[in-house]
């Protein structure tokens, strides 16, 4: 495997003999000094230097010296990064984009430069942490003063979390690089301590494909993790090559850039993860339309604005996309920003879980016909005043598909095509479905104008809420979703067609969730973003026996296994989890780990191995899991009491199902529940005998309110908690999912009641769109919904009262106390 790799290098480099050998380090001593600019240097460029210094450090235990201006005492010169020194030695960069780089070398001297990029906010003040928004915040105040008669937000909310300036920034770069590379830093122009995300390296690119040609391998985040071959030696060859990634973009969205450390950070550049900045801009989407419209002076001035529902009533938190004044202010506001922030584009994807106009310009429209429609009057009506920029917009949930009564868009218009679920795409039927819908975007856009979105947030759902509702790590997992194969086959369809993607991960509170095993899927995809003609079975055989040795054969297994398995077609009651493996196939998993343990052995490789058992459950605990959760459920199932809903939305004669638990005189709970077209209609009604000491708390939890737990056929479960105002806060289970539920409340002089209608939507919308609805079918006697109705009562009490469907003492959030929902 190695000879195979050696061999693919050297045709990639085209090494040749000079008339001389020549050594970068000889015999573990330095040949060579590393040149960088002495002025208007990329932070990147530095960076690139003392990178390539650390690493020929580790390999051959020589420290080069960096210099700006190179001198005789030592043979070799290895330029980092666009110099006055390699203008004339014609290493040119200017042709270079997105990342992009030379490697080239002549006698006595090695150029490694690339596409270097620093990032420059748009205008000043900019924040840079959130103590500082601010300022910046009215200073766009000032500058749309006159532009518009109402108020767009300030559309760079949270810009500040993608910079990385860690407080003890000096120390960290001393540490890590060795003294006075802090003070490198901050020479050559930088004025920061740090990096934004958006700053591009291209020459990092160069020095860590000069690398990898040496041997070094970067799988995984974590100095402990670096691969770095031992060479007393390393000889200076003849090399000419530039290199163009296939992928313009390939960005990973970070949960506050700023908060991870610097190993998470530093690792993604080393492996060509980059910026979504100089294609997409600041307001990159999902989802850039919110900030034009949401100002509450705007909805109030410009009500016409507004989404109309299907009674008649305006939607404040929707738009109607027809409307000829909101097309005309979201081409006045992205006019302003093209010329005024510096934006080559802007995004115009609407908000999450949009529901779609019923005014008469609307009406008898798909929501694709209605999104796409708007998008495509405002992209025409920019590209008469800059061609040149571009506008994107997100094919999403129910506007996912184009829209067949649009024969060709705008040609500034590109396509963020989002969330199609990519671990399946290794099924024949999954894959076939999504790349006919590729397909049908191709025929309609122009060239070069489809982006990806993919999320890959699978294994973020571990993470729990204690009983005060802060966030917590939750346990391991049960199954992985390992899917490099799957990565791999939708960027080598993609090359030519897509300009790059990003997508969210699996990280919580500034770090990875699993990085055991999460590091896998990446590290392929970080290959195939920037080479899409790679084999994958090749990149993962290397990746097998570099990074386990011993243990290669049994971990190669042990991946192949764990993708071919995922649930693509799983018919149990959790309906489309690609995680929902039945018992057998997760313990074999486990085998295939155990049997790569033993195989490494009590090594390095074996702590590696060990890094990935980490993150799944024992199989005890697999077991225990299955077994337990399945039998104590059953038997409690058996016992639920059941619920029949009415058809229709009208509750007038359904039955009220009284809550139990504690309860003072006067203070009972009864609820109605309908199914209608697609949704759940319920009523609460909440008796009161104090209704003038109702405790309606801002974060609902601590007041009085109500609760709705809902298992559907698709998933296990729902979280709703309603206020006596209306306030909703909710989950699956934990938060970071909206139901977009309509609300109404009503009280009276003895009651306070919570009116519901719970949207629900089918498998392919909620695959698309996770973190928003109820996914599910209408629950029947044969394939029913288990479900809980909840009330905390705090009014005028010292302690509070909780009543449920089966007197569980505010517990309702066990499944094992939840009743049956089956219409009959």
């Amino acid at each position: 495997m190695r000879k195979l790799f050696a061999g693919l290098m050297l045709s990639v480099l085209s090494v040749a003999s000079f008339a001389a050998e020549q050594f970068i380090v000889k015999d573990g001593k330095p040949n060579a000094q590393i040149v960088i600019a002495a002025e208007k240097r990329p932070r990147m460029a530095t960076l690139a230097a003392l990178d390539l210094q650390y690493f020929i450090q580790k390999m051959s235990g020589a420290r080069l010296p960096i210099v700006t201006s190179p001198d005789a005492s030592l043979p070799v010169k290895i330029y980092v990064g666009k110099s006055p020194e390699t203008e004339k030695l014609g290493v040119k960069t200017d042709d270079l984009k997105y990342g992009a780089f030379k490697i080239a070398s002549g006698e006595g001297w090695l150029a490694l430069v690339g596409d270097d990029f620093d990032f420059v906010p748009p205008f000043q003040p900019w924040p840079t942490d959130r103590k500082n928004q601010e300022p910046s915040v009215e200073k766009w105040k000032k500058m749309i003063e006159g532009k518009t008669d109402v108020g767009w937000l300030y559309p760079f909310a949270g810009a500040f979390k993608m910079y990385w300036n860690p407080s003890d920034f000096d120390k960290l770069m001393n540490t890590r690089y060795g003294e006075g590379s802090a003070a490198l830093w901050k020479s050559g122009g930088n004025t920061i301590n740090g990096f934004w995300q958006h700053d591009e390296n291209g020459s990092l690119n160069a020095v860590h494909d000069f690398l990898r040609g040496l041997g070094v391998r970067l799988y995984m985040a974590g100095e402990e993790n670096e691969i770095i071959p031992q060479m007393a030696s390393i000889p200076l060859k003849e090399l000419n090559k530039t290199s163009v990634p296939d992928y313009a973009m390939r960005n990973w969205l970070w949960y506050g850039y700023n908060g991870f450390v610097f190993d998470d950070v530093i690792w993604a550049r080393r492996i060509g993860i980059n910026s979504v900045y100089q294609i997409a801009g600041l307001i990159k989407g999902p989802h850039g339309l919110c900030f034009i419209y949401q100002a509450e002076e705007t909805k109030k001035k410009h009500p016409e604005y507004l989404a109309t529902g299907k009674k008649g009533e305006k939607l404040p938190d929707h738009v109607c996309f027809s409307n000829d004044g909101f097309v005309q202010e979201t081409v006045n506001c992205i006019r302003f920003i093209y010329d005024n922030c510096g934006q080559a584009s802007v995004d115009i994807w609407p908000n999450d879980g949009i529901r779609i106009c019923s005014c008469d310009a609307c009406k008898n429209k798909s929501a694709s016909e209605q999104v796409w429609g708007f998008a495509n009057r405002v992209a025409t009506e920019l590209y008469k005043t800059h061609p040149n920029k571009t506008i994107t917009c997100g094919a999403y949930t129910s506007y996912i598909e184009a829209p067949d009564n649009i024969e060709k868009f705008s040609p500034n218009l590109a396509v963020w095509i989002a969330n199609s679920g990519r671990p399946k795409m290794t099924d024949p039927e999954h894959w076939n479905e999504y790349w006919a819908n590729i397909q049908k975007w191709q025929s309609k856009l122009a060239p070069g104008r489809i982006l990806r979105y993919e999320n890959n947030r699978y294994h973020i759902w571990g993470a729990t809420e204690d009983k005060d509702g802060k966030k917590i790590r939750g346990l391991p997992l049960a199954y992985p979703v390992i899917h490099p194969r799957a990565v791999a086959r939708d960027l080598k369809a993609l090359k030519g067609i897509s300009l790059g993607e990003t997508g969210e991960q699996s990280q919580f509170q500034s770090k990875w969730k699993v990085p055991g095993i999460e590091h896998i899927t990446l590290y392929v995809q970080s290959r195939f973003l920037w080479d899409a003609d790679l084999d994958v079975d090749e990149v993962l055989n290397e990746y097998c026996a570099t990074f386990y040795g011993p243990a290669a054969k049994q971990m190669k297994a042990a991946i192949d296994f764990a993708e071919a398995n995922l649930a693509f077609k799983d018919e149990s009651r959790r309906k489309g989890d690609v995680r929902n493996v039945p018992l057998k196939t997760a313990l074999k998993l486990r085998d295939l780990l155990d049997e790569a343990k033993t195989a490494a052995g009590d090594t390095v490789y074996g702590k590696r191995v060990q890094m990935v058992i980490n993150d799944l459950q024992s199989r005890e605990d697999v077991i225990a899991s299955y077994n337990k959760k399945g039998d104590e459920l059953a038997a409690a199932r058996a016992k639920a009491p059941v619920v029949n809903p009415v058809k229709g939305a009208d509750l007038s004669k359904a039955f009220a199902y009284k809550l139990v638990g504690a309860s003072t005189a006067g203070a009972e709970t009864s609820f109605k529940v309908g199914w209608d077209k697609n949704a759940l209609v319920m009523e609460i009604l909440c008796k009161e005998p104090n209704m003038q000491k109702l405790n309606v708390a801002a974060d609902v939890n601590s007041g009085d309110k109500v609760a709705v737990m809902l298992e559907t056929q698709n998933h296990s479960y729902y979280r709703l908690e309603i206020n006596p105002d209306g306030k909703i806060v909710e989950g699956n289970p934990i938060s970071g999912w909206w139901s977009l539920a309509e609300v109404k409340t009503e009280k009276g002089s003895d009651f306070w009641m919570v009116k519901l209608r719970i949207p629900v939507v089918g498998e392919k919308e909620a695959d698309a769109d996770p973190n928003h609805r109820v996914a599910g079918s209408q629950p029947t006697s044969q394939s029913p919904w288990y479900f809980n109705v909840g009330r905390k009562r705090v009014a005028g009490l010292e302690k509070p009262e909780f009543q449920d469907l089966r007197n569980s003492y505010g517990k309702w959030h066990n499944p094992m106390d939840f009743g049956k929902l089956e219409l009959k």
